[in-house]
Order: structure tokens, then C-alpha cells, then sequence
């Protein structure tokens, strides 16, 4: 997943995530170290944001938390929470970030986890969040096809 060599601009993505320019540029903006994991930096060599395809997938992942009812920093600290698992072991597909009700937060393969007893790793389970990066993974080929189809469509004219 999130394999593909291509790169998106923020235009695109924008559009992927239902979200204007200004409003992706104002979350980059934040001071908040998750959200600037999950926003690529500036490419000075091009002028604009190179956005990798699993920035693009942890980014979705945030808008979609956000129009869920989720503030921007959560959104961003759950996404890099999933993108830090994923790095770790990308070969899982469904994670769980499941939190106790003493506090304990742990980032799990949701495969590997039976959450019927109510108990999980000694404590009493207060709820548990799953992300399945197929789907994204999935969401962003498809705005990688589009955009190489548009990039073929406009070489073509100029030839």
C-alpha cells in the first residue's frame, strides 16, 4: 500500500479531500508537530508541496476525521499514529487505536486483537478506533490515475 512513486500537487488533493487551497494552507500553517508529519514540506527546487502518496492517504484520513466532528490536532495525531504503525509493519491493512479507560492508548492490528471481553492489554476497554488503509491506499490510486490521465491528455495536445 501507498507504494506508488507519483506525487500529487495540493490542488489535487484539495479535491481528493473536499477541501479548498486556502483551508489545506491553513492547516499547514499550524504549529502542530502532527499535522506537520502528515503535510509534506515545500519542494523549493518546484515552489509548490510534493505530496506523497501516503501523505496524501494519513491527510484524507485527517480530513475525514475532521468532517466527522474531530478537531484538527486529534484528527492529525491519530493520523500520524496510524502512519507511524504503518511504517513499522506495512504489511498490515486494519489498525485499531484502542484506548482503556485508565488512559492508555496502543496502535494494534486489528486482526490480532479480540475486543468481546471488554479487557485489553489489563485494562478496561473505554473504545476502540479502526482504520483500514486499504480503502485510502485504494483512494489515493485512483487520484494517481486521474491525474496521470490528465497529465497524458495535456502532453497529448502539445504534441
Amino acid at each position: 500500500m501507498f507504494n506508488q512513486k507519483s506525487v500529487l500537487t495540493t490542488r489535487k488533493v484539495s479535491k481528493l479531500v473536499h477541501l479548498t487551497d486556502a483551508q489545506v494552507g491553513e492547516l499547514r500553517g499550524r504549529p502542530d508537530p502532527n499535522i506537520q508529519r502528515v503535510v509534506p514540506r515545500m519542494n523549493n527546487a518546484v515552489g509548490w508541496l510534493e505530496w506523497p502518496p501516503l501523505n496524501v492517504g494519513m491527510f484524507c484520513l485527517v480530513a475525514d476525521l475532521m468532517a466527522g466532528g474531530y478537531k484538527a490536532p486529534l484528527a492529525a495525531q491519530i493520523a500520524v499514529r496510524v502512519m507511524d504503525a504503518h511504517l513499522a509493519s506495512p504489511e498490515v491493512e486494519q489498525w485499531a487505536i484502542v484506548t482503556t479507560e485508565n488512559g492508555n492508548v496502543s496502535t494494534m492490528p486489528f486482526a490480532t486483537i479480540d475486543l468481546h471481553p471488554g479487557f485489553i492489554s489489563g485494562g478496561r476497554l473505554a473504545f476502540a478506533l479502526v482504520v483500514d488503509l486499504r480503502l485510502y491506499s485504494e483512494r489515493v490510486e485512483r487520484a494517481l490515475a486521474a491525474a496521470d490521465a490528465e497529465r497524458e491528455r495535456v502532453l497529448s495536445y502539445a504534441n
